[in-house]
C-alpha cells in the first residue's frame, strides 16, 4: 500500500491498516509513505510516531517495522519488489504459520533464521517442498517456510520476513 499526504482520512486508513497487521488481524503487506513535495510530512508523521507512541510505551519500537519512508516513486517501486524478492505469501494452518517462498532457503541461513527470531517462534522452523498437511492446496510448486510463530509480536514477524527477503 502506498499512502500520499493527506487529511484525516488518510491518517485513518494508515493507522488503521497498521493497527490491524500489528495485531495480526491482516497479512503483512509492504506499507510505503510517500515523501513528496518541498515539505516534510511522513518524517515529521515519524517523528511523533518514534517520541509520543514509542516513547511513551503505548506502542512496541519495532512496529515503526511495518513501514518505509521514500522520496520517489522509484524507491517505492523497489520497497515493494524487495518485500515479494523471497516471500509471496502467508496462510495459517493450524497451529503453524506457512510462509510461500520463490525459492528454498539455504540450510545455515535457517539456523541463522532460528538464531536471531527465537523469541517468537515455539520451536524450530522448517521446510517444505510444497503445501504441508492443513494447508489448502494453493502454489503447490513454491516451497515452504514452516513456522511455530507465537502470535506475539506481529512486527517481529515482519522482521522476519525482511531477513527472508535478504537470502
Amino acid at each position: 500500500m502506498a499512502l500520499f499526504p493527506g487529511g484525516f482520512g488518510t491518517m485513518d486508513e494508515g493507522f488503521e491498516l497498521l493497527t490491524l497487521m500489528q495485531t495480526g488481524k491482516a497479512t503483512i503487506v509492504p506499507v510505503v509513505l510517500m515523501e513528496v513535495g518541498p515539505r516534510p510530512y511522513w518524517r515529521l508523521w515519524d517523528g511523533f510516531i518514534r517520541e509520543a507512541l514509542v516513547g511513551e510505551g503505548l506502542i512496541d519500537r519495532g512496529d515503526t517495522a511495518f513501514y518505509r519512508i521514500v522520496d520517489s516513486e522509484e524507491a517505492a517501486v523497489e520497497e515493494i519488489k524487495q518485500f515479494y524478492r523471497v516471500f509471496h505469501s502467508a496462510r495459517i494452518a493450524g497451529d503453524l504459520l506457512v510462509f510461500r517462498l520463490l525459492h528454498r532457503l539455504p540450510e545455515h541461513s535457517m539456523r541463522e533464521l532460528q538464531r536471531r527470531f527465537d523469541d517468537i517462534l515455539k520451536g524450530p522452523a522448517e521446510q517444505a517442498p510444497g503445501p504441508i498437511e492443513r494447508e489448502l492446496n494453493e502454489y503447490p510448486h513454491l516451497p515452504r517456510l514452516v513456522l511455530p510463530f507465537n502470535r506475539n509480536s506481529y512486527s517481529r514477524l515482519r522482521q522476519l520476513i525482511d531477513f527472508v527477503n535478504t537470502l
